[in-house]
């Protein structure tokens, strides 16, 4: 049995970039609009389908049009969840993904250079596929999936930031890097098109029987520390309550970033 919680929060932003898929469902252009009121959107799933699909897509912040490009990653992958049901293994299903993904990233692309209020539009993606009992991680950008087995918590995905690179190469400790300015500059995005290459996924297998896999935009991430994370997550079993705090602290910041969260439970 798989259970998912999502919790998408405008924050202290005047417009919400942020965009979610749980299967076949996600915000429709006039919900995005609306959040400027709204603030706070959850939705719930349950499923025994052999396999789901579940993505948070962040617009990139300080361009053109995120809205849109987060929207168009999740409404290509919601129209996918129906074919994805003829996968018989989870490698089938994360190449029929990675398939959407070169897809997406050219509607983006093209739409980015037709139009000019959408010119440098781009977002980030993390998606969880479980396929019959297996799972695969799938991101590109700076939203992240977790996963809590009940007493400690793994980052399963790598931030393609510069401050990443500068961390993989060594040229800067975590403790420095909080003062680079360049530190969240993404150098790989949907919306990324240099020398007409092909954009695919980073892919993890994460081999586990049960826990919680937690998907989160960096408006989670840049607020609530990884201790702060595992601290709530180890408060209790009721997923819609871990989730309510977690929101309610990513975004009770003067300047809170778009928050979006979700929370899927494997039970066997």
């Amino acid at each position: 049995m798989i259970k998912a919680i999502c919790y998408t929060h405008i924050g202290k932003r005047p417009t919400h970039e942020d965009n979610f898929c749980l299967g076949d469902i996600c915000l429709k252009s006039s919900i995005q609009l609306e959040m400027v009121n709204q603030q706070l959107i959850t939705s719930y799933s349950k499923s025994n389908t052999p396999t789901m699909l579940y993505a948070i897509s962040d617009g990139m912040g300080g361009q053109n049009a995120g809205e849109i490009a987060s929207r168009i990653c999740v409404e290509k992958l919601a129209q996918l969840q129906k074919s994805l049901q003829w996968c018989t293994n989870i490698s089938d299903a994360v190449a029929k993904v990675q398939l959407a993904i070169i897809q997406i990233n050219d509607i983006v692309c093209k739409l980015s250079f037709q139009q000019d209020n959408l010119i440098g539009m781009g977002a980030t993606l993390v998606i969880l596929i479980a396929c019959n009992e297996k799972y695969a991680i799938l991101n590109i950008g700076d939203s992240r999936a977790y996963y809590f087995n009940g007493f400690s918590l793994k980052q399963l995905t790598k931030d393609h930031t510069e401050g990443q690179r500068m961390l993989d190469l060594g040229l800067l400790t975590r403790k420095e890097i909080f003062n680079f300015p360049a530190r969240k500059n993404l150098n790989r995005y949907v919306g990324y098109n240099e020398n007409g290459g092909i954009l695919q996924a980073d892919v993890f297998y994460p081999n586990i029987n049960e826990g919680l896999f937690i998907l989160c935009s960096d408006g989670i991430t840049d607020a609530v520390t990884d201790n702060k994370l595992l601290a709530l997550l180890t408060e209790g079993n009721d997923l819609m309550l871990i989730g309510e705090k977690i929101i309610n602290l990513a975004t009770k910041t003067k300047n809170a970033d778009n928050a979006t969260l979700i929370l899927v439970s494997i039970e066997r």
